[in-house]
């Protein structure tokens, strides 16, 4: 019996590490990486030297079970520079800001050309977290500043 239970226990602690450890890497993305490395990209347009992409197929948060969403990747150079997320259902919206809350703290907080804006740095990845002042759109947006001017 106690041979089960501390099986049992060590099952879990072990399925606890990997759901931490799932939940703090869910937001890697190849930030970076040469365009040619992606696929099921959809030109959607250029602006500032930058070419947006639209992803087929991008699942937004694994954790979080966003609904479907859709999804852009900016390229700056080549290079994946950002992700840009248009969320359609608000609660979503709140899934993500707290599981982003948890996972990196605290956000700061601004009121930007009619947005609310919540902000977290990972790393070399700044996150926002954007809802319009009417509360209709939202929008997760993710750069990778080493390839910010």
């Amino acid at each position: 019996m106690k041979k089960r239970l501390v099986s049992l226990l060590c099952a879990l602690f072990i399925l606890s590490i990997c759901s931490i450890s799932y939940a703090s890497d869910g937001h890697e993305l190849p930030w970076g990486k040469d365009f040619s490395t992606f696929k099921n990209l959809t030109f959607s347009h250029e602006s500032n030297d930058i070419k947006y992409y639209v992803v087929k197929g991008e699942k937004v948060c694994e954790v979080t079970k966003v609904a479907a969403a859709k999804a852009t990747y900016a390229f700056k150079g080549g290079k994946l520079y950002a992700r840009i997320v248009n969320i359609f259902d608000s609660s979503d919206l709140d899934k993500l800001y707290k599981h982003f809350s948890e996972s990196f703290g605290k956000s700061k907080v601004s009121i930007q050309d009619g947005w609310t804006v919540n902000k977290w740095t990972k790393g070399d990845v700044k996150i926002k977290l954007k809802e319009d002042i009417e509360g209709t759109v939202h929008k997760l947006t993710m750069y990778y500043m080493p390839l910010a001017d």
